[in-house]
């Protein structure tokens, strides 16, 4: 199983969207956001997911005696996602990249999230140079506003539904020794031109897989870390991988017997099965024992029965995504938020990073004819929504965000 991914998707709406209304007047009124009634069509989803976050909470009471752990608590910076390819290399895209961030800001973030994709910095990569430019001025837009930055450096998306990037060609043949050999490069570029907190250099391997064409077993990948990490000056750089907790523990374990590797990355989306009880927390001990620090570089709430997940990858499921922008789910997004604070602190992790960061901002309306609408009108809904709010004056949170805010300033 794989979650689902929408980057390239949401990248379209943050492109017509977030990369053009943030940098124009803001003349519409703020668009009020909050939860709904929950419609019958997913009154059973609604529920199932309620008694899991409800069940998760009891879990961590019983093992969690309430100590505080220093999380960083962090939010992506969908505006530099690396899926967006060349839009990111747009002179407006900086403003409104420096809007996201002052908003994650005022939010509370204590952190951000940037998706640096392989192979971006690779010298030979289509305008590889440029795209080195514009991520270290975006590191430096970070340091600036005293943020950590966490950069992941996973493959671009395959697909064009989830990436904007022509990617296939340069897959085509793709080795594992050129792989390596290219992921070393880009990461020394990453170091040496960027200066983030953290990297992290591989996760979700079914993803990785799916992407590349290269068979991600516990072994390849403990290869590819293995090589990529051999004599390198790190810089003071924290380095990192690791998996979603769907899947199978023995990619963390493998990982967890590298030396050079700082920190294991989870990353905690389904709740379904034994994802989150359970999983999560074999994953937190496996952390433990071989004393590597732990970070949640990606976290939000799958809105997926167990039906929905089967055993084929759900990554490409446009129509299970696209339940994430209504309202109605604010309120589990708001146990979802407090649930990986908890766990956050029980865990002893170091950086907790939300994924869909717009909806500190805002939500698409449900009715008859939003549940008619294609992914990608609304995800441009959302943002939409989003975008207004951002631009009020003050920014205007819904109650995920104000639980994030919450969350961030006091630690839970």
């Amino acid at each position: 199983m794989h979650r689902r991914r929408t980057l390239g998707t949401w990248t379209a709406g943050l492109i017509a969207v977030v990369g053009t209304a943030l940098i124009g007047p803001a003349s519409a009124a703020p668009v009020p956001s909050g939860p709904a009634e929950v419609p019958a069509e997913y009154a059973d989803l609604y529920a199932a997911l309620d008694a899991r976050l409800r069940a998760a909470n009891a879990y961590i009471g019983q093992r969690w005696a309430g100590e505080r752990h220093d999380v960083i608590f962090s939010a992506e910076l969908l505006a530099a996602n690396g899926n967006q390819g060349e839009t990111l290399l747009r002179e407006q895209q900086k403003q409104s990249v420096t809007v996201y961030l002052d908003r994650l800001v005022y939010a509370g973030a204590r952190g951000v999230k940037v998706a640096i994709k392989y192979p971006l910095l690779v010298q030979g990569f289509p305008r590889s140079a440029e795209y080195v430019e514009f991520f270290r001025w975006v590191g430096g837009e970070i340091r600036r506003r005293n943020l950590k930055m966490l950069a992941q450096m996973t493959p671009i998306f395959r697909d064009p539904t989830f990436s904007q990037v022509p990617i296939a060609p340069y897959y085509a043949g793709l080795t594992w020794e050129r792989y390596k050999r290219e992921k070393r490069q880009h990461l020394e570029t990453l170091i040496r031109e960027i200066r983030p907190d953290y990297v992290t250099i591989e996760n979700e391997p079914g993803t990785a897989s799916a992407n590349t064409g290269l068979r991600f077993t516990p072994e390849t990948m403990a290869d590819v870390l293995t090589s990529v990490l051999g004599g390198l000056d790190k810089q003071g750089v924290l380095l990192g991988a690791g998996t979603g907790t769907w899947d199978e523990l023995v990619y963390l374990q493998a990982l967890a017997r590298i030396p050079g590797l700082d920190y294991l990355d989870i990353h905690i989306y389904p709740i379904n099965r034994d994802f989150l009880v359970d999983r999560a927390f074999r994953m937190g001990e496996v952390a433990r024992r071989s004393g590597k620090r732990l970070v949640l570089g990606e976290a939000w709430l799958y809105k997926a029965r167990d039906s929905d997940l089967g055993s084929a990858p759900v990554a490409a499921a446009a129509a299970l995504f696209a339940r994430d922008v209504y309202g109605f789910w604010e309120p589990l997004d708001v146990q979802f938020i407090e649930t990986m604070g908890r766990l956050s602190h029980h865990l002893r992790i170091d950086f907790t990073s939300f994924f869909w960061s717009r909806h500190f901002y805002g939500y698409a309306e449900y009715s008859a004819a939003t549940r008619r609408l294609p992914p990608s009108e609304l995800f441009r809904l959302a943002n939409q929504a989003a975008v207004q709010n951002m631009m009020a004056d003050p920014p205007r949170l819904t109650r995920t965000g104000e639980t994030f805010q919450r969350l961030s300033r006091s630690g839970l």
